[in-house]
């Protein structure tokens, strides 16, 4: 399974090779720092082991040295993101993750992923109520609590992604948002703020 810095940067050389600091300011307009937990310092690591792993390979040495990504990197994404919705649910950040690379897969598979998924979280659900009640005379409050928050975390995710399978379902333009635009010339003809 890929990281999530692995994605961020093979999802963005998928449209269209790219040197780190077009990356870095393609994540940054993405705000990635706050949904999927990843830190820009980790992109100029990362671009070395993508390409030692064949995944992604050098197309233009110079000042700046400009990355694509290879059939087998696109392949690798592609598995990866499969993976995410299947994954226990620890955080929100891997449904946005997938979310925000969902247009890279068909639109009906990305559906009847995220529907696989929100039977994932009901099952999560069930086996943590059913704990909650199975441990309920023998725990301390700061557990009750604490298993509380589990349950309320899912039954919200559960909300969260049938509205994402709503809102994809609606969506009649299909793909990357920004095509094959450079990342530099949408931001400045948009004057959209990045992150800091």
């Amino acid at each position: 399974m890929a990281s999530r810095m692995e994605i961020l940067i093979l999802s963005s050389l998928i449209r269209r090779p790219m040197h780190g600091y077009e990356i870095k300011t393609e994540l940054r307009y993405k705000h990635v720092k706050w949904w999927a937990k990843c830190d820009h310092g980790h992109l100029y690591a990362t671009l070395p082991r993508l390409e030692s792993k064949g995944l992604a390979e050098v197309v233009k040495e110079g000042r700046r040295k400009t990355y694509r990504i290879t059939d087998a990197g696109r392949a690798y994404l592609l598995e990866s993101l499969r993976a995410l919705p299947g994954r226990d649910d620890e955080t929100f950040f891997e449904i946005d993750l997938f979310v925000s690379c969902s247009f890279l897969l068909p639109q009906q598979e990305v559906l009847d992923l995220l529907a696989g998924r929100r039977e994932a979280l009901a099952d999560q659900l069930e086996v943590a109520r059913a704990l909650k009640t199975s441990m309920g005379d023998y725990v301390p409050a700061a557990a009750h609590l604490i298993m509380e928050h589990r349950a309320r975390h899912l039954q919200r995710e559960i909300e969260f992604t049938h509205e994402v399978e709503r809102a994809l379902r609606a969506q009649e333009r299909w793909g990357s948002f920004l095509q094959d635009r450079p990342i530099q010339s949408f931001v400045e003809q948009t004057g959209v703020a990045l992150e800091d």
